[in-house]
Order: C-alpha cells, then structure tokens, then sequence
C-alpha cells in the first residue's frame, strides 16, 4: 500500500499575522515618506500591497500609517 504524500491543511480564514505585517509595511512607508518626502515613492509601494496582503490592504497600511504617525511618533 502506498502513503501518499504530506499536504498541509489548506486555510480559508484571514492571516492572523497580517495586521503585524500590514503595521510594520506601515511604519516602513512612513519613515520612508517622513525621511524622503516622496510622496509618488509611497503611493507606488501602496498600489502594490493588495498583491502581498490581499483585496484592501492599501486603504488598512493608509489606516495604519496615520495611528502610527498619531500615536507613536507625535504623543
């Protein structure tokens, strides 16, 4: 009799690392926007976030970017 061969589950939910994920990419674009002022720099990665972090990601790293910048780095 053969075994077959090892496939790990297949998940359907939501990544429960993706807010981590989506915060840091964050507070990446932030600095980079902060250091630089290069504005087309950011809107650039941004646009290609929904491919990394799914359908929305743009609008939720956008979201993510204005708490960071008010409550980490002008409280």
């Amino acid at each position: 009799m053969l075994k077959k061969p090892y496939k790990p589950p297949k998940k359907t939910g939501p990544l429960p690392e993706r807010v981590t994920l989506e915060r840091a990419a964050a507070r990446e674009l932030l600095t980079t926007w902060q250091h630089t002022g290069n504005k087309q720099l950011v809107d650039k990665h941004l646009a290609s976030m929904d491919k990394l972090y799914g359908q929305g990601a743009e609008q939720r790293i956008r979201q993510h970017m204005r708490e960071v910048n008010r409550d980490e780095r002008h409280g």
